[in-house]
C-alpha cells in the first residue's frame, strides 16, 4: 500500500507539501497540486481515515436530526444536507426523532459519542436545557426549521408569519370569511410565526381569531384526517380551510375524500406545501411553496464554514423567503 513518502517521492515534493494538499492547510501552487494528485491516482494512495480524523480531532462526519422524515419539507431538506456536504467532503448521519423529545436526546448523544463534527437539528417540541452541556464543550449545531430562543448558536428558518399573512390575505380578498385552519404542534416556533400571520390578515378585516375554526391537527396525516370529521359536522362549513403543512393537508382531503368527497369542490383547501394528494384533487388556486433545500444548504454551509474557521460561531438567524405559488 503506498505512503505518504511514496507519493512525495513520485511527485518530487516533500512530505509536508503532500499533507498540505490532502488536508487542505496551506495554499499550495496549482501545479504541484496537479503533480501530487497525479501520483495518488498513479499508485492508487488510501488515506487512513480514522488516523488522519484522530490527528486532526475531527471525522468529517456531521449529524442531521429531523423531527418527521414524514413530512415532505424534512425529507428534500435531508436531502440538500447530504448533497451539500458531500460536495464538501462531509458524510452526513440521519436521524429521525418523529416527534419525540426523549428520542432526540438520545440521538443527540450518540452522535456526539461517534464524534461528528456538528449537528443540523431541527428540535421537537419540550425543554432543550439538555443542549447546554454540548454547547459548554464547543459543540457546534445549527437549528433549522424551528428556532429555540436563548441558545448561543445560529439557525436557518423561513418567514412563515409573513408566508402566512400574505395566503391569508389573499383568501380574504378573495372573498373568504368562513375560515378554519389546521393548526400543527402548539409549542413549536413554526406553529407560533404561522398564527401571528394568520392574525395579522384578519385584522386588516375586522376579524380575529376569534372569528376562525381552529383545528388541532398536531401535524400529523391522522391528525388532518380528524380534521376533515370535524369540518363535515360543522353546521357552517368554511370556505376556506388552510393548513399548516403538507401532510396534515394530505389527510385532510383523505378525510374529504372517503367521507364526503362532493365538499371538495366547495372549499378551496390550501396551506404550507403541496402534496401528491393535493395535485391529484386540485383544489386550490395558490399554496405557500417553503424552500427547504435553499434552508439545508444553507444551514450546511454555515456549519461547515465555522468547524473550518472560516466563519464566526454566533447566534444568528439567517430567514429565507417563502413564494406565493399561483395554480393556472
Amino acid at each position: 500500500m503506498a505512503s505518504i513518502k511514496d507519493i512525495a517521492n513520485r511527485a518530487g515534493v516533500s512530505t509536508t507539501t503532500v499533507s498540505h494538499v490532502l488536508n487542505k492547510s496551506r495554499p499550495v501552487h496549482p501545479d504541484t497540486v496537479t503533480r501530487v494528485m497525479q501520483a495518488i491516482n498513479d499508485l492508487h494512495y488510501q488515506p487512513n481515515m480514522l488516523a488522519r480524523s484522530l490527528r486532526r480531532r475531527t471525522t468529517n462526519t456531521i449529524g442531521l436530526l429531523v423531527s418527521d422524515v414524514e413530512n415532505p419539507f424534512f425529507s428534500e431538506l435531508a436531502r440538500s444536507v447530504e448533497a451539500t456536504a458531500y460536495q464538501r467532503g462531509y458524510n452526513m448521519i440521519f436521524c429521525n426523532t418523529d416527534e419525540n423529545l426523549e428520542k432526540e436526546i438520545l440521538y443527540v448523544d450518540v452522535l456526539f459519542a461517534k464524534q461528528v463534527d456538528g449537528l443540523i437539528l431541527s428540535p421537537v417540541a419540550g425543554d432543550h436545557s439538555y443542549l447546554n452541556r454540548y454547547l459548554e464543550n464547543d459543540a457546534r449545531m445549527v437549528f433549522v426549521n424551528r428556532h429555540i430562543p436563548g441558545f448561543h448558536c445560529p439557525s436557518v428558518v423561513t418567514d412563515d408569519e409573513e408566508a402566512m399573512y400574505q395566503l391569508a390575505s389573499q383568501l380574504l380578498a378573495s372573498g373568504h370569511r368562513r375560515l378554519a385552519a389546521i393548526i400543527g404542534l402548539a409549542s413549536v416556533s413554526t406553529t407560533a410565526s404561522r398564527i401571528n400571520g394568520l392574525r395579522r390578515a384578519l385584522a386588516t378585516v375586522g376579524l380575529t381569531l376569534d372569528d376562525v375554526q381552529l383545528i388541532q391537527g398536531h401535524s400529523r396525516r391522522e391528525g388532518g384526517y380528524q380534521a376533515a370529521r370535524s369540518v363535515i359536522a360543522m353546521p357552517h362549513q368554511p370556505t376556506a380551510v388552510i393548513s399548516f403543512n403538507s401532510i396534515m393537508l394530505d389527510g385532510f382531503l383523505l378525510g374529504l375524500l372517503d367521507l364526503a368527497p362532493h365538499l371538495i369542490p366547495r372549499i378551496e383547501i390550501t396551506g404550507f406545501g403541496y402534496s401528491l394528494v393535493a395535485r391529484a384533487c386540485q383544489p386550490s388556486k395558490r399554496y405557500i411553496r417553503q424552500p427547504s433545500g435553499e434552508v439545508g444548504a444553507t444551514a450546511t454551509n454555515l456549519l461547515l464554514d465555522v468547524l473550518e474557521n472560516k466563519r464566526a460561531w454566533s447566534d444568528e438567524q439567517i430567514v429565507t423567503a417563502n413564494a406565493i405559488v399561483e395554480r393556472g
